[in-house]
């Protein structure tokens, strides 16, 4: 147990310190780490409290870049910038500071609790499904990363294409080489670790250093402690928006591809429409209960993205993506449904996101000071030596170049679509599904008669097309596809479709 707490502290520690860093995320934390898989080998579970520590601690962390200097942390604490930077710029850093310990632990422990704690009872969702539910869930994933996240419904296919595609790169179902271009590198397919750091970690990276991101964060207030005092008030009088924004970071956390910054927004905007009054401070200047009302949706969507992930292997966020290559690094494979019973693997992963998200507030009460001064660190070096990290993880694969030019073809598509405002998290969770759609699909069809061993049409001949589609006997399939087709429907009538989240 001593182990699992230093494990924990260490995580916490770590996930506080990468968080504080203006744009990198949690996303870069779990990449940076992820040579350290080895480590955890001969106990897995230690790696999965410390992978939690991590996520639940710069989820907080992030929101203090956001809050002090402007600059959002992440992409996930960009609504936080509305009302708590003008706060701290007023003075009121430490009122600020108090509202965003208070929510996010608050929502980040009450989430936690709900999501991992009953993790066995949502194993009983895995017995209600079939090949044919897993693949109505997965399209249904693909509906929603690509038209609810996105305004551009065209890119959006694009995306979910260009997803398919790598993740169909290596061998298909026979062993035969399919889109390796004759590199035998890819023959063993595109890894996770070399596709979340060309599409996320290192764009983003470079993309803060070309625009020089940097600001210089209030002084510690001297009524600091009085300030922090009045944000902890601020809070309690104010619970239900507390409430209503960690509920809507939670939704949007389980859709694939949906949460990040879409719930902290559309917390901000619930608060907003539900305070029409005449506010003493305005919305935007400075409003303690614009900062209360979206702070907590970043926790809870940490949360509930790994819902997904845990029971369907489809990673809601980057992050949980990044969460599942480094847990198979070392030997946990999560998404196996064995998982759900084992009662070491649920308290692992709660003890280690409440142990992060309670850690990462107490630590930040008393080490505010402290912040600052991380936060006067000029960004290239943070940028630089993030970078070099990100490189000697990726050269883990094989030691050689082919890791390295892999990393950079990825790397400038990653920069690519991110000016060209392609959705990178469509792309993502394409690449996740593209191997389960082909079985599923395949799966479900000879289940219902298809005969592969037929050639030409004779093989479909004889599928059973009416107790397919039979809604008593696959109702959830049914509605999957449903669903799947009117959220594409929506994205092309409505002209305020979607959010774009790139």
């Amino acid at each position: 147990m001593l182990d699992y707490v230093m494990w924990a502290l260490l995580g916490t520690v770590y996930g506080m310190i990468v968080g504080i860093i203006p744009i990198a995320g949690v996303t870069t934390a779990l990449i940076t780490v992820f040579s350290m898989g080895s480590y955890f080998l001969g106990d897995p579970y230690a790696g999965l409290v410390f992978l939690t520590a991590i996520v639940a601690s710069c989820a907080s962390a992030d929101s203090y870049t956001s809050i002090l200097t402007g600059i959002p942390g992440a992409s996930t604490t960009a609504a936080c910038v509305i009302d708590g930077y003008p706060m701290a710029k007023r003075g009121e850093a430490g009122r600020a500071m108090g509202i965003e310990i208070a929510d996010s632990t608050f929502n980040g422990v009450l989430y936690a609790v709900l999501a991992f704690c009953l993790l066995p009872y949502y194993g009983k969702i895995i017995g209600l499904f079939g090949r044919p539910e897993f693949l109505g869930f997965m399209m249904m994933a693909l509906a929603c990363v690509g038209f609810v996240a996105s305004k551009r419904v065209f890119s959006s296919i694009l995306a979910i294409c260009i997803g398919l595609f790598i993740g169909s790169i290596g061998q298909n179902s026979v062993g035969a080489p399919r889109f390796s271009f004759g590199w035998e590198y890819l023959e063993n397919g595109v890894g996770m670790i070399a596709l979340l750091s060309g599409l996320f970690g290192i764009p983003e990276l470079l993309d803060g250093l070309r625009q020089g991101k940097s600001a210089a964060p209030p002084m510690a207030h001297k009524n600091y402690w009085a300030q922090l005092k009045l944000g902890f008030n601020d809070v309690r009088t104010h619970w239900r928006d507390m409430v209503r924004g960690g509920f809507i970071g939670f939704v949007t956390g389980l859709l694939p591809g949906v949460g990040g910054a879409v719930g902290d927004f559309l917390a901000y905007g619930a608060t907003k429409a539900r305070h029409k009054e005449k506010q003493e401070i305005p919305f935007g200047e400075g409003n303690p209960i614009g900062l209360l009302g979206c702070e907590g949706a970043n926790n809870a969507q940490k949360v509930s993205s790994m819902i997904p992930a845990v029971l369907f292997a489809i990673p809601a966020a980057p992050f949980a993506a990044m969460v599942m290559a480094i847990a198979i690094y070392f030997g946990m494979e999560i998404g196996r449904p064995s998982l759900l019973t084992d009662e070491k693997f649920t308290t692992s992963i709660a003890f280690g996101y409440i142990f992060g998200t309670i850690g990462v507030a107490l630590i930040s009460i008393f080490m505010y000071k402290w912040i600052i001064k991380i936060l006067e660190v000029p960004y290239w070096i943070y940028a630089t030596f993030i970078i070099g990290v990100i490189i000697y993880a990726n050269m883990q694969y094989t030691k050689g170049w082919e890791d390295l030019a892999l990393l950079s073809i990825l790397s400038a598509l990653g920069c690519v679509l991110k000016y060209f405002k392609i959705s990178r998290p469509a792309i993502l969770v394409a690449y996740v599904v593209a191997f389960k759609i082909d079985e599923y699909f395949w799966g479900t069809l000879q289940l219902h008669g298809y005969k592969q061993w037929k050639s030409g049409l004779d093989a479909w001949a004889d599928i059973r097309w009416l107790e397919l589609f039979s809604i008593t006997n696959h109702p959830l399939f049914i509605l999957s596809i449903i669903i799947s087709i009117g959220i594409f429907l929506n994205s092309i009538l409505r002209k305020d479709r979607g959010i774009d989240y790139t």
